[in-house]
């Protein structure tokens, strides 16, 4: 085994990608390089290759190795993909902290190999931490509505509330209780969070997908402890969905699209 050779290879790549952005590259890579990898059947993209962990632990390497650190940033233009990795390493091992099953495999051994390399398991500003763990949330549900009861990670629901509680107060030209700056509110505004909630027949549709996706299924309890809200919603769903059967005015709004919407993914309006 050559592990500095894997490690050649994606700085041979990464130096590739950015000369194809316009970019000067890190690692000197001049067209006759370039040609002559090329002949021996180099490839600059692995899209057949399936992603695995020591892949990953190069990436991240030979990010270190030009930064000096391992916190890779989400929209991370060399390698997008990393920035998603390093969240989803670093959700994995809060869940096996809290004694929750992972998200994605992670042995004790890969976690012995991150820290070798330096991957921290908190980033120290609390914002970023928060942050991530928000974009990790709308990845699996589709929006950035989280709950004040979301039991999987709690207290990202209360930093939520705390975040737009502080923006209303900017809003109101007083000091806010949480440093919230113009470049954090634009932040949050890229992946989608609202600084008003207002419960939406998509919001719930994105999370009863999510279930499904999970569960195979879209029979959630009506306890369902992860998101407790959206049980009550599809029992109400069910409930209007009978009343127009019945020629009634149903008390939850739920037009003839929303409905087909929901046959699609497999919504019983009748549980056995």
């Amino acid at each position: 085994m050559n592990p500095s050779l894997g490690l050649w290879c994606s700085a041979v790549r990464c130096a590739y990608n950015q000369i194809q952005r316009g970019q000067t590259p890190k690692s000197n890579l001049t067209q006759d390089q370039i040609e002559r990898l090329e002949e021996i059947g180099f490839k600059w993209k692995l899209a057949n290759v399936p992603e695995t962990f020591e892949q990953r632990c190069r990436d991240l390497e030979v990010f270190k190795s030009e930064f000096g650190h391992c916190n890779v940033p989400f929209r991370y233009s060399v390698n997008p993909s990393l920035g998603k990795w390093c969240i989803a390493m670093r959700y994995a091992y809060n869940q096996i902290q809290r004694g929750q099953t992972p998200s994605r495999n992670l042995a004790q051994d890969q976690i012995e190999r991150l820290e070798e390399i330096g991957f921290k398991w908190k980033l120290t500003e609390a914002f970023e931490q928060r942050y991530h763990e928000l974009e990790v949330f709308k990845s699996e549900f589709g929006h950035c509505n989280v709950s004040s009861k979301y039991s999987v990670n709690p207290s990202l629901g209360k930093w939520c509330i705390a975040t737009r509680y502080s923006y209303n107060q900017i809003q109101q030209g007083q000091p806010p209780k949480r440093n919230l700056t113009q470049d954090r509110i634009e932040r949050l505004e890229e992946i989608g969070f609202k600084w008003k909630l207002t419960e939406t027949f998509e919001q719930r549709y994105h999370d009863l997908e999510a279930f499904k996706t999970k569960f195979g299924h879209c029979n959630i309890p009506l306890r369902y402890s992860v998101n407790p809200s959206l049980g009550n919603w599809c029992n109400a769903m069910r409930c209007a969905y009978n009343k127009i059967q019945q020629g009634q005015t149903p008390k939850s709004t739920l037009t003839q699209d929303e409905i087909e919407r929901l046959e699609e993914i497999g919504f019983k309006w009748k549980l056995k």
